[in-house]
């Protein structure tokens, strides 16, 4: 005779509740996750920061050093960059050794000159490639929700804004924004804001950008609006209730901490090694010169013959070099740019004839995301068919998105 035996479901979540002990801040936030995802998170178990260089440790283009700008091109450190449009204001972009408990360094923004007119924008942004964000579903069905956590400390008191965005052209789109609150001046807040993914749209999914965060600094008309906590089809930037930051003297903005990671549960920073940290940044912009030092002309951080390398020549004053290698794989082939050391002119590397260093005209050839080789183009003596040189310079590869 069968006997069919029937049992009532279970709970979970209400048994573990009612349990005496207590389950700690990390228990209840296991109880209140959604998806496997979101547990996995919490538990620490594999890489939960799509953001790069969140902690602001890595600076490969300044070492450290303020950088003064007022346009697209500053990196206040690796992955984080400034943004303004048109370039009407002035701003210093440094990497500071000010930093709430846990951290070390921070990126920090001070206003010079500047005001936020209808056509200007101001913030600090940073890309996550498509190949990074795919798993999130976004653009589709499946899209999940998506968790910002951040340490930021301002001068300046009152509402601030978030946002996220799309990577397309073509009137395609799609942006994000919502606010945030400094209480206190001058003091390093915690704050965490959840978005959903929109489940619309068009997105990358492979070495392009996939999606952009960014912190808006003072934004005009043109770029702001009061459509907060929901996905819109235009290009804004900004609440339109956000503090001015380029309207108030001596404003200073820092931040560190950033991570982004799906789910709805904001959990600790995820510190990696610093070298871990460093190859992930070195997949977008990375440099001959020793990390640490800024990348500039004339440099010579290590000796007098910094950066030497071998020089062949192959016919009359026609030589080259043989492959540079980037010390990891590159987004994309980038664009390399050459600098000159140990004296030698501006742009021009070093070659040694036999008695002296001569400057000659360089220029990179053959670039791929793995390497690159420098060509001669126009020498200060006669180079002989088969002969090599020694050859001295410096060089910065960038396949930022």
């Amino acid at each position: 005779m069968a006997v069919k035996v029937s049992k009532p479901e279970l709970n979970l979540r209400e048994k573990i509740s009612e349990l005496d002990k207590p389950s700690g801040v990390a228990g209840e936030a296991m109880l209140r996750a959604d998806t496997p995802q979101e547990q996995f998170n919490l538990i620490g178990a594999g890489r939960r920061n799509l953001l790069i260089n969140g902690d602001q440790r890595i600076d490969q283009r300044n070492g450290g050093s303020s950088l003064t700008l007022n346009d697209w091109s500053g990196y206040a450190t690796d992955r984080m960059r400034f943004g303004a449009r048109p370039s009407t204001g002035t701003a210093t972009i440094q990497q500071v050794a000010d930093a709430p408990e846990g951290f070390y360094h921070s990126a920090k923004i001070s206003r010079l000159t500047g005001s936020a007119g209808a056509s200007n924008y101001y913030n600090l942004l940073t890309k996550i490639e498509g190949n990074d964000i795919a798993h999130s579903g976004i653009g589709t069905d499946s899209a999940q929700d998506i968790t910002i956590s951040f340490w930021v400390k301002s001068n300046l008191t009152g509402t601030w804004s978030v946002g996220l965005q799309n990577e397309v052209g073509g009137g395609d789109r799609r942006s994000y924004n919502t606010e945030y609150t400094i209480n206190s001046a001058s003091v390093w807040e915690y704050k965490t804001v959840t978005i959903p993914l929109l489940q619309s749209g068009v997105w990358y999914y492979d070495n392009r950008a996939g999606l952009q965060l960014h912190f808006d600094l003072g934004s005009g008309s043109s770029y702001t609006n009061t459509t907060l906590n929901q996905w819109q089809s235009a290009n804004i930037l900004a609440s339109a209730n956000a503090v001015k930051f380029f309207e108030t003297a001596s404003a200073t903005w820092q931040i560190t901490g950033v991570q982004l990671e799906l789910g709805k549960v904001a959990t600790p920073f995820e510190h990696r090694s610093y070298g871990e940290e460093l190859a992930l940044c070195q997949r977008y912009f990375c440099t001959g010169f020793p990390v640490g030092a800024t990348v500039a002309e004339g440099q010579s951080v290590v000796g007098t013959n910094d950066g030497i390398n071998g020089w062949v020549a192959f016919g009359n004053n026609v030589a080259r070099s043989p492959y540079i290698h980037y010390p990891v794989n590159m987004r994309a082939s980038p664009s390399v740019t050459l600098y000159s050391v140990g004296g030698m002119a501006n742009g021009k590397w070093g070659i040694y004839d036999g008695s002296a260093w001569q400057a000659v005209g360089t220029t990179a050839i053959d670039t791929t995301n793995k390497h690159f080789n420098v060509r001669e183009n126009g020498s200060a003596f006669t180079m002989g068919v088969g002969k090599a040189y020694l050859l001295k310079g410096q060089w910065t590869a960038s396949a930022e998105l």
